[in-house]
């Protein structure tokens, strides 16, 4: 185990299991780890991981039916108690475009021992015993935490040594989403050192604009510039502030976009996420402060990038916005999306023991 076993905790809450359980350290060996928090990257890490999604991508192109041993003869469960479609169907993909095999649970997890009362524990490890690694979205913030505690003690029983890989764990970390944005900037920019980029829109709630954002601080980004554009309920955290700004980033909050437009490099635009407000008031009082509009995208400057982690609703305008929107060269989320599969081919494949690049 990477922490070590110990007692099974009296509180249940997932978010214990951030305290308890200390992830790995990928430190250039990927192989067999939990992959649940941007935290055990560092900027090596990043590297080997984004040669291998552009190895990928290349074998992809010269139809390099190779690609379908990397993973041959390995099983993937998915685990996802949040409604998903690009996160679970771009991870099936990658796992089935490596030549393995993926299983759910009939029906969604709605249908299965959960709605029994089976709790997160019990489920993952029985998880375990079938499949090589489990993808999984909660959400509850430390649920991958929880899951990576309790298979660390499979290991111990069973005959497979079985990961899980976080797709989401409520508004705390989303690490895949974070690589394959991380990797877009690159593949779009060629850097991430000296860029101005703004992140717009639900900061607080969030789990993609905070993984990113301690991503880019892990890389040690240098004369980069983090803008975060929101209202003073939906800011971003303290405690990510503190991280970023433990790390030596240059750090600028408005409730005005224009203040930072005309100049900034790279738009993360976001959606209020009316399924993490309680009260329906205070999400319909908010989220019409922000839409981006071809009119907006405009004032942008002509050589930066609108990026999007989906789904999109209103904050991007209607129907006929997000048409001209997708017509502007300037915008990538459709090519993050492509993107999202590339990655997680590349960390399906290192993660399982993949040593080809």
């Amino acid at each position: 185990m990477s922490n070590g076993t110990a007692a099974r905790p009296d509180l249940r809450q997932s978010e214990r299991f951030l305290s308890l359980y200390t992830p790995p350290k990928i430190d250039g060996d990927f192989t067999g780890k939990h992959i649940i928090s941007v935290e055990q990257f560092d900027r090596r890490d990043l590297q080997i991981l984004f040669d291998a999604t552009a190895s990928i991508r290349k074998r992809i192109r010269q139809h390099d039916r190779g690609l379908l041993a990397l993973t041959a003869g390995r099983l993937m469960a998915t685990l996802f108690y949040e409604a998903s479609t690009r996160t679970d169907l771009s991870f099936q993909a990658a796992m089935r475009h490596l030549g393995g095999e993926v299983v759910a649970a009939s029906n969604g997890v709605q249908f299965s021992s959960i709605y029994k009362g089976e709790n997160l524990a019990d489920t993952v490890r029985a998880v375990g015993c079938y499949a090589d690694v489990i993808v999984l979205r909660h959400p509850e913030v430390g649920s991958s935490y929880e899951a990576a505690y309790y298979l660390d003690l499979l290991r111990q029983q069973v005959m497979r040594q079985p990961v899980v890989i976080s797709g989401g764990d409520g508004v705390g970390e989303h690490p895949t989403q974070a690589l394959l944005d991380m990797f877009t900037i690159f593949d779009m920019k060629g850097r991430i050192d000296g860029l101005d980029i703004t992140m717009v829109g639900d900061l607080r709630h969030g789990r993609t604009v905070h993984s990113l954002a301690k991503l880019i601080a892990i890389y040690g980004a240098q004369d980069t510039t983090l803008n975060f554009v929101a209202p003073q309920e939906l800011s971003m955290p303290a405690n990510i502030l503190s991280f970023l700004e433990g790390r030596g980033l240059t750090v600028n909050q408005t409730d005005n976009l224009y203040d930072v437009l005309g100049h900034t490099d790279v738009i993360y635009w976001t959606r209020v996420q009316e399924e993490r407000f309680e009260d329906p008031a205070s999400y319909e009082a908010i989220k019409d402060r922000f839409i981006m509009t071809p009119p907006v995208l405009a004032q942008a400057k002509p050589d930066a990038i609108l990026m999007h982690p989906l789904p999109r609703k209103h904050e991007m305008g209607t129907a006929a916005d997000h048409d001209a929107l997708d017509a502007d060269p300037r915008t990538v989320y459709f090519r993050q999306m492509e993107n999202g599969m590339l990655v997680r081919m590349a960390l399906l494949a290192k993660v399982l023991g993949g040593l080809w690049v």
